[in-house]
């Protein structure tokens, strides 16, 4: 969001749609030596949890888990993020947040969306690429591989299946998709 003469602009985020993009964050949080921020970002592209949630959780909400929990709805890990997870967790208090700052507060909102753009800014990436980003592109693969909207409708509690198309910026007649598939 920007201000343009006092106005109040949003910029709307964009799903990360193209997977060499998402390789060359996960390059650079490794040049960078950031296993934190990787993780964060993994998490973020790969289950659809909201940041507020993902800052929330401690060691051991996800030590030895193969599945993480907001309560409601439950996240699997795959082998990758499992292992990512080991080494950032590794001789940790099991009380400790799992993305904290050196003096052991959770990180906030608002340093992930800096640290976010700086990596944004470095790959040259789009100004819709944000952290709101994560979600849609978790979203967004997930429907292309799948084409399960009534999914992602659940999980991101969304009244209509054109708001969940919108939402993962896919421009699609939803009708005339299942319309075709009628033999009489």
């Amino acid at each position: 969001m920007f201000l343009f003469k006092g106005i109040k602009i949003v910029t709307v985020s964009l799903p990360i749609k193209d997977i060499y993009t998402i390789e060359k964050i996960k390059d650079l949080y490794i040049k960078k030596n950031s296993p934190r921020d990787l993780l964060l970002f993994e998490l973020g592209i790969n289950t659809g949890m909201n940041l507020k949630t993902l800052l929330k959780l401690r060691v051991k909400d996800v030590k030895n888990k193969y599945y993480l929990t907001d309560g409601t709805k439950t996240f699997p890990l795959n082998d990758s993020i499992r292992e990512l997870i080991a080494e950032v967790i590794k001789n940790r208090n099991t009380e400790e947040y799992l993305f904290q700052c050196k003096a052991g507060n959770p990180l906030d909102r608002r340093t992930v969306f800096y640290l976010f753009k700086e990596i944004c800014r470095e790959l040259a990436l789009p100004e819709e690429i944000s952290v709101a980003s994560w979600r849609k592109t978790f979203a967004y693969h997930h429907y292309k591989k799948y084409k399960d909207l009534s999914y992602l409708q659940w999980l991101f509690n969304q009244t209509t299946i054109g708001v969940t198309l919108k939402f993962i910026d896919v421009q699609e007649n939803i009708n005339l998709r299942y319309r075709e598939g009628v033999v009489l």
